[in-house]
């Protein structure tokens, strides 16, 4: 067995780790502290009074700079005996970054239309036409996030760790420790949460209207004004297409510079170049009209690269209603977590191995490591995630070469390929495995009971091995490392019989000779049970149940 050759972490270098997570924990209470005042101010707006009012002027003031439309408001009411008159269409609004939402405002609030503002009781002469959203407080679950980052991890790094020689061997022996199933439910439901909020603007809001704009009516266009437009920031320098056009409906004519229904700035001057381009010349483009609301238009409505956006916040949502699944799961079942023994109700306690005689324990039901589902689940989460940052990258072409990306999209299919194969392998026969005793000293004997569920005609080939593997964590140089490494392996069975396959049993001896199941901070002692059905042009089934293995009697 290899040694450990990890170091502990020394007083400097944990003052270090405490700051870097203490950076994480400051920026986001900085964050929550902002997100609150906010949303404290939305909500003190929910006692101004409701007052009738009269819209005396409203139209659309265009100007340079990065919002370049005003929607300019005015708007006279009466409170209190007394004629006031107030511009405020929203706190905190000065301008819109594009035409149609400026345009969108003045044909919701025309000149003469009688409408309702909300007055500050304490200062009648301050009004708005719309109150903030409360919606906003839910922005300080994000910062949340760093938070639980911040505060655990600096945690994790002071905490005191018993001695070694104190610590039980077997893994079945002792509770699992960790964040605790309230803690875990709450960081899953603040990712299930951050991912939903996401998936609406970024994906569902999008996906809607492009699909609802195939039928919008196909009207000849005026362009006016079309451009690159850039936007600066500490990141970079980004673009996005302006392109200002001019079309008549029902014998209206409309101003709009909705090009598609994502919007934003990415990098690749080039290919948004192009665009403005193609449309500066040509004759007579073509805008689509939304007949129910001739204001809105836009260029382009089919589906196109940039909605695979959608798919960023899915692994913040699959994350978060996964994990809320599994602690639900937990508790259900009372277990400590997957990978462990599920001891029937009637069987004896746990007990140490300090305590451990032959004979104790009664008989387990072994529970795989990970199940089918929590695979599939796993391998989408990556897919999604992968094949969503490269389609980013695939969409903006001109600045990365497609010969550069092809690796990454060679790697994004295979990890495609990989979630239809975990999707196929729902469909296998699940086994079913019984173990004589939940705890097994070395040199001891045992007996392994099987029985499939599902079409176990199909599996060919059926094979039965048990394995003992050492797990070693270390640093090589400023990278944690783990390598596993097997010191023991015997098939215990195999067959072809399709009877023998649906259900069987077979007696083994663990070796006198070897390492029983230990683990410790940097080293692990692991013994399973592997089982792998061999299925003709399909996923084989293969599934790993650990077993706790103690010292000699």
């Amino acid at each position: 067995m290899s040694k450990n050759v990890s170091k502990p972490v020394s007083t400097r270098g944990k003052l270090g780790l405490s700051l870097f997570f203490l950076c994480f924990f400051a920026m986001g209470c900085l964050f929550v502290v902002l997100i609150l005042r906010e949303f404290s101010q939305a909500a003190g707006q929910r006692f101004w009074k409701r007052v009738p009012c009269t819209i005396a002027a409203s139209e659309i003031q265009e100007r340079g700079g990065e919002s370049p439309c005003v929607f300019a408001v005015s708007y006279r009411y009466d409170y209190g005996g007394q004629r006031y008159g107030s511009s405020t269409y929203k706190r905190g609004y000065s301008a819109s970054s594009k035409y149609y939402t400026a345009q969108g405002l003045v044909q919701r609030y025309p000149v003469g239309q009688a409408t309702v503002c909300y007055v500050d009781p304490r200062n009648p002469a301050q009004a708005v036409l719309k109150r903030d959203s409360l919606l906003l407080g839910l922005g300080a679950l994000f910062p949340l996030i760093f938070v639980a980052i911040g505060a655990g991890g600096t945690y994790f790094i002071w905490r005191k760790s018993p001695p070694e020689e104190a610590r039980p061997i077997a893994r079945a022996a002792r509770p699992k420790k960790g964040l605790g199933k309230p803690a875990m439910a709450g960081v899953c439901v603040l990712f299930a949460i951050v991912g939903g909020a996401m998936l609406y603007p970024l994906g569902i809001r999008p996906i809607a209207r492009t699909v609802d704009a195939r039928s919008w009516a196909a009207t000849p266009c005026k362009v006016l004004r079309a451009e690159v437009r850039s936007h600066s920031d500490n990141d970079g320098t980004t673009y996005s297409v302006d392109i200002l056009y001019e079309y008549a409906f029902n014998g209206r004519t409309y101003k709009c510079d909705r090009y598609d229904f994502i919007g934003g700035s990415s990098s690749g001057y080039e290919r948004k170049a192009r665009v403005v381009e193609q449309y500066q010349s040509a004759a007579q483009p073509i805008c689509y009209v939304n007949p129910k609301n001739p204001s809105e238009a836009v260029l382009k409505r089919g589906f196109h690269a940039k909605l695979l956006l959608a798919l960023l916040p899915l692994p913040f949502l699959l994350i978060g209603i996964g994990g809320m699944i599994n602690v639900l799961r937990g508790k259900k079942a009372g277990t400590h977590g997957t990978g462990t023994l599920d001891v029937s109700a009637s069987a004896p306690a746990r007990q140490t191995l300090s305590s451990w005689r032959p004979g104790d324990g009664g008989p387990a039901v072994l529970a795989p490591k990970f199940s089918p589902r929590a695979k599939l689940i796993g391998s989408i989460i990556i897919a999604v995630f992968w094949n969503g940052i490269v389609s980013l990258f695939i969409a903006d072409a001109s600045r990365y070469s497609l010969i550069f990306l092809l690796p990454f999209i060679a790697v994004g299919i295979g990890l495609t390929g990989l979630v239809i194969r975990q999707f196929l392998a729902l469909f296998n026969p699940r086994p079913t495995l019984h173990l004589s005793s939940q705890t097994i000293p070395l040199g001891g004997a045992a007996e392994l009971r099987w029985s499939f569920s599902g079409r176990t005609g199909r599996i060919r080939e059926l094979t039965v091995t048990l394995r003992g593997v050492e797990r070693a964590t270390y640093r090589r140089g400023t990278d944690t490392c783990t390598d596993e490494s097997p010191f023991y392996e015997m098939e215990l069975y195999r067959t072809i019989n399709s009877a023998e396959v649906a259900s069987g049993q077979v007696g083994f001896i663990l070796p006198n000779d070897t390492m029983h199941s230990f683990s410790a901070e940097n080293n692990k002692i692991i013994w399973r049970l592997d089982m792998r059905g061999e299925i003709e042009k399909w996923p084989d089934v293969k599934e790993s149940f650990e077993i706790e293995v103690a010292p000699a009697a």
